[in-house]
């Protein structure tokens, strides 16, 4: 599909095309992303000595200038561009070509997720592809979930931050599976301490206990992190919500039963999503409760719409609310909405 055609089909949706920065300062990146995130960046220093990076993400880009427009106001915006970053496959290039939309100013959310829902739809209407399957989630539903379990709160705090991480995301949940919660390194360092204990007095008091006490303590711990059987059955529940595949209109009956099975107290009333009905030809919709799991600032609703090519199942949109990502740059929380298009099927 060409560029032109998107374009024209944004601007009478009421989106105004802007240009946006090829740089942004290095911490504006890292504070949203994580140090972690440094290795995909292109960065250099200016003669002030300050670090500025090429844009790795269009939508930071236009949050920037959302930002630094200092308005108050709901403004609906588009955009095309590249943004450059690292990638782990050596055949990929660094070169991403991104076209999206978003609405600042997003009070209205049953509204405005809608708009962009259907705004997608309309390119997925003028494209060569005759079905697709739009695929909606929310990530307020999986955060009640969680914390509704009765995993300690630090856990509980982990598994939502780290949800965007997949494989270190089931890291954690095996870990918790596994009985276990200590990093190696400090378990053979415990273990040295204890070794060293052994040789003083046994009689000897430390804040009220003998230290043979606390040598027997730990070694009945066999260094483990021993839980009780309710870790297991919260991880069960994760598990068993993430496997949630179903048409839409039948979404907030198939959640509610799964939430008064697990006595979790969470209510989905039917007008929950922004659409409800199955009703839209040649698109089959549904409720999927794990998808975009590569984007990390995602707050509330998150949909894809994915297409058949060659055989082969490829995401032509994808987009959701991003309600904190403003705040997190700057001293103001504008709430937000949007989609971007994949480059490599457009």
């Amino acid at each position: 599909m060409k560029l032109k055609n998107i374009s024209n089909i944004l601007k009478s949706s009421g989106f105004k095309n802007i240009e946006l920065d090829s740089i942004i300062e290095s911490n504006q990146v890292l504070k949203r992303s994580g140090g972690n995130f440094r290795q995909y960046l292109f960065s250099f220093y200016d003669q002030n000595y300050k670090e500025w990076t090429l844009i790795p993400d269009l939508s930071l880009a236009s949050v920037k200038k959302y930002i630094e427009s200092k308005t108050n106001n709901k403004t609906k915006w588009s955009y095309s561009g590249e943004a450059y970053r690292k990638q782990d496959k050596s055949n990929k290039s660094p070169i991403v070509k991104q076209t999206g939309f978003e609405i600042f100013g997003s009070y209205n959310k049953a509204k405005d997720d809608n708009e962009i829902i259907q705004t997608s739809l309309k390119i997925f209407k003028k494209s060569n592809f005759k079905k697709c399957e739009l695929n909606l989630s929310n990530m307020e539903i999986f955060h009640v979930l969680v914390d509704k379990l009765s995993l300690p709160l630090r856990w509980r705090e982990k598994i939502k931050r780290h949800f965007s991480r997949k494989q270190y995301f089931d890291e954690l949940l095996k870990k918790l599976s596994d009985d276990k919660d200590i990093d190696q390194k400090n378990v053979e360092a415990d273990k040295r301490r204890v070794e060293k204990l052994r040789k003083n007095d046994l009689n000897k008091v430390y804040s009220g206990r003998d230290l043979s006490d606390i040598i027997e303590r730990f070694d009945l711990k066999n260094y483990k992190d021993v839980r009780d059987s309710s870790y297991k059955r919260d991880i069960k529940i994760i598990k068993e919500y993430l496997k949630i595949s179903c048409p839409i209109d039948k979404a907030p009956k198939i959640l509610n039963n799964f939430f008064y099975k697990y006595n979790l107290n969470i209510f989905l009333s039917p007008d929950y999503f922004p659409i409800q009905k199955n009703n839209i030809k040649n698109v089959k919709i549904l409720f999927t409760s794990n998808i975009n799991r590569s984007v990390e600032y995602y707050t509330g609703m998150t949909f894809n719409i994915t297409i058949n090519r060659k055989g082969k199942n490829g995401i032509l949109i994808s987009g959701g609310r991003f309600d904190d990502l403003i705040g997190n740059l700057s001293n103001k929380n504008v709430p937000a909405v949007g989609a971007a298009l994949n480059s490599e099927i457009t």
